[in-house]
């Protein structure tokens, strides 16, 4: 096909592009909406299909709304300013409804509303900043759509305030450190209590052995790692949140600065409370979590148990769990570091069967432990997901494995991206053995 094409978008699919017909063929351009057209131009093109760059709208859609970030377009971080937060919603509903469409031949399911996020902007407490050089000067932001050219960002408006002010100041110290060089810097930040812990990455060892200077300097930082292989620390690197109210309880969580965190608050005490919702425990129950993190979900689903267990490969994680189960007076768990085949198989040790298995993998799934876990012959599975793809082929394999779909909850986690978590709920067929 022709460098450059016009075309009307039909509608937008999971990933943030916009799709139409040239001629034919499948086209997708990102930063589009449906029932306008556009020119844009040939960046990749397939047997099948072709993916284009936007380069001018020639008739605007009655859904595009003004962006309200300036680099909007540029930096990557965000796919859908372009629409309402309430048709994102819709967005999102329908993009997850059509990647787990082939899955209705083998049984109907609920798909319910998506959960609106309690914040569409200032809600992430974590962001991974790259550093770049713009006229010989050294500056933090984010990868540019789909490639690593470094966007300059000086405020974000997705991220928390507090994120926002430590961003700030790391800029200032990278600018005066001239020497100084990192790959990339992690942070995540605690609203509740007001700190934030660093990860700078990076071969530079010129970069090591700054961490406390760091902390003196910007304000709000109290943990700091260095290095890319041997890693240095200094101060304190635990994160604190609270978790929402669960049997008349409120958990407070602990996680080291490395392990993974969700992203939105406000939105991970919604999924926490559907998960136990959805759990139904009557206190006699064994459980299963894997992925478990620092105990996100496990020491929730705990209350109601006679029996958790929490696997992740994070020792890390495991160590935050195991604080967090003895910090709360909560007994009835126990946690395990390793992978999670690994973890079902100590779990089979103890327990035969479990009434409920837990899973919210990262954005690959959890294709290749399926078979270890349905050898527990949980009664209900609940599978957390943030890749509806991944998610479509490791439900199906359920599926074949004895399984039906009962509902489908999905949950705005990242407003203002493509990105969509969703918890399946799953219960084995009645003459399943």
């Amino acid at each position: 096909m022709k460098k450059s094409f016009s075309v009307e978008i039909e509608k937008m699919v999971y990933g943030g592009k916009g799709m139409g017909r040239v001629g034919g063929k499948v086209v997708f351009v990102p930063f589009t909406a449906p029932g306008e057209r556009v020119e844009a131009e040939v960046v990749r093109e397939k047997k099948d299909y072709a993916e284009g760059i936007l380069k001018r709208i020639v008739s605007p859609s009655p859904q595009r709304v003004r962006p309200f970030c300036s680099l909007y377009g540029d930096c990557g971080g965000c796919q859908y300013q372009h629409f309402s937060y309430k048709d994102q919603l819709k967005l999102k509903e329908e993009a997850l409804r059509e990647t787990l469409q082939r899955l209705t031949r083998k049984g109907s399911f609920e798909i319910f509303p998506i959960i609106a996020s309690p914040a569409d902007r200032e809600y992430r407490i974590r962001a991974q900043f790259k550093m770049g050089i713009k006229e010989g000067k050294k500056t933090l932001g984010f990868y540019a759509w789909r490639t690593h050219r470094v966007v300059e960002t000086e405020e974000c408006p997705l991220l928390h305030p507090l994120a926002n002010r430590i961003l700030h100041g790391l800029g200032q110290w990278l600018e005066q450190e001239k020497e100084v060089s990192v790959k990339e810097i992690d942070l995540k930040v605690s609203p509740e209590e007001g700190g934030a812990v660093v990860n700078l990455r990076g071969k530079d060892p010129r970069g090591e052995g700054k961490g406390q200077e760091l902390i003196e300097r910007v304000i709000g930082i109290k943990g700091v790692v260095s290095g890319e292989e041997k890693r240095s620390s200094c101060g304190d690197l635990n994160i604190f949140h609270e978790g929402p109210e669960i049997a008349g309880r409120k958990i407070r969580f602990q996680t080291r600065g490395e392990s993974f965190v969700q992203v939105n608050p406000g939105q991970n005490h919604n999924l926490i409370r559907k998960v136990v919702e959805w759990a139904s425990l009557g206190g006699e129950e064994k459980v299963v979590d894997l992925f478990c993190g620092s105990g996100n979900l496990t020491l929730p689903l705990a209350l109601g148990a006679k029996k958790a267990w929490g696997i992740d490969l994070d020792g890390q994680a495991i160590e935050s769990a195991r604080e967090n189960a003895r910090v709360n007076g909560i007994g009835q768990c126990a946690f395990w570091a390793g992978t999670a085949e690994e973890g079902i198989g100590r779990v089979r040790e103890e327990a035969p069967s479990v009434d409920l298995a837990v899973l919210d993998p990262p954005r690959a799934g959890a294709h290749g432990i399926l078979e270890p876990l349905v050898s527990l012959q949980p009664r209900k599975i609940l599978y957390v997901s943030c890749e509806p793809p991944t998610l479509a082929r490791d439900l199906a394999r359920l599926v074949s494995l004895g399984y039906n779909i009962k509902r489908l909850q999905p949950l705005d986690m990242f407003p203002q991206t493509y990105h969509i978590e969703a918890i399946a709920e799953l219960e084995k067929e009645a003459h399943s053995s």
